[in-house]
């Protein structure tokens, strides 16, 4: 084993192939990208240290993400707005660290909250002996089994991510972790990173770049969360913790032609994608302006919470799921939505983003406030 090549003894100890056997062409005959050529043809796509690291597999048949789709901008890059240009990305590690080459001469690890490049080498040797080096560290082969045992393997195309980010003080402690699908993981991650790129130690960084609705004068936040919330057929509710309710075909189309529904205790909030979208829970005293200058469509329904406890999610009502403490009473939501313009045609990548603002009011039926007018990519 000692005379092997680094390349050589990763491959020995990984779980492969992710692909079919594939004759690939990258349009390189030297260097790191020829490498990677010679790599995937020989073996397409791999898992190593328990699948603390992961290398993509090419062409449309494999698990996990696919090389070509992965370094598409569209993808994940453009929400780092330039910050990923010019790094052709081969595999992650757990955290969705990627491991990438640049300009075809550097093999260097991209941190996805901050966007820096640290150089690992010349070549993929150079890159399987740094992961060799400390494979529990750098190959996150420790975590990775302790994960494991402790919540069962990750899917191929999931990545651990930290509710608190890790250059925010976030730790590497189970609690702060959850697993998500690792597309969405870096698109979380890019506006964060543009924001911190260039900012010294110690700097505050505020992380809402969105704006708020203006609140009127003497307004008090009663409660406020920001989630991720995974929007199962192009929608998610926000009710009650204690009311259940099973969507019906007049529900589902209101969700479709107006973008918003409401049962007792629940209210359906239509969305733009049909995957995990940020939405921002926001209770307030009073009503906020009526201002509705950037956003895309804003709605507005009767909500009244009955346990005091808000949940916002998709049917699920597991103890993972956020519990919102407000006050018991009737409510009025008004949903703003901004970013449609940004969805891609596939109905799944995008920058949507999703305000719930509740006062006190009175119950109203649904209707829109400000509609938007083109057609929305198919979800």
């Amino acid at each position: 084993m000692t005379n092997l090549r680094p390349l050589d003894q990763l491959l020995a100890g990984a779980r492969a192939p992710l692909g079919s056997h594939i004759q690939l062409d990258l349009g390189h005959d030297a260097g790191p990208l020829a490498e990677l050529t010679e790599l995937l043809t020989r073996m397409n796509g791999f898992t190593a240290f328990n699948a603390g690291v992961q290398v993509f597999h090419a062409g449309t048949a494999g698990l996990g993400p696919e090389l070509g789709r992965w370094n598409e901008p569209s993808t994940w890059k453009n929400t780092y707005a330039g910050l990923a240009d010019g790094l052709f990305c081969f595999g992650q590690d757990l955290f969705g660290c990627q491991f990438g080459v640049i300009n075809n001469r550097e093999v260097v690890v991209f941190d996805p909250e901050t966007a820096e490049r640290t150089p690992i080498g010349a070549g993929l040797d150079d890159w399987a002996a740094w992961l060799l080096e400390d494979p529990p560290v750098r190959g996150a082969h420790q975590f990775a089994t302790a994960w494991q045992d402790e919540h069962g393997a990750l899917e191929h195309d999931q990545r651990l991510i930290p509710l608190q980010m890790f250059t925010m003080g976030g730790t590497y402690d189970f609690d702060n972790l959850v697993a998500k699908d690792a597309v969405i993981c870096m698109r979380i991650r890019g506006p964060l990173a543009q924001t911190i790129h260039d900012l010294p130690d110690g700097a505050q960084v505020h992380l809402m770049t969105d704006r708020a609705p203006a609140a009127k004068p003497g307004s008090k936040q009663l409660a406020y969360a920001e989630l991720d919330v995974f929007a199962d057929y192009n929608s998610f509710m926000v009710q009650d913790e204690t009311a259940r309710f099973e969507p019906d075909r007049a529900w589902t189309r209101a969700l479709i032609t107006d973008m918003i529904a409401a049962r007792e205790g629940v209210i359906g909030v239509g969305t733009a994608r049909r995957t995990t979208v940020p939405v921002i829970l926001d209770v307030r005293s009073e009503a906020p302006d009526d201002d509705f200058d950037g956003w895309d469509h804003v709605t507005e329904a009767g909500l009244h919470l009955e346990s005091g406890k808000v949940i916002v999610s998709m049917l699920d009502y597991s103890t993972a799921v956020p519990r919102t403490a407000v006050p018991v009473g009737d409510y009025t939501a008004r949903v703003y939505a901004k970013g449609f313009g940004t969805i891609s045609s596939d109905g799944m990548h995008g920058d949507d983003f999703y305000h719930v603002v509740l006062w006190p009011g009175s119950i109203q039926d649904p209707f829109i406030l400000k509609p938007y007018p083109e057609p929305l990519s198919p979800g």
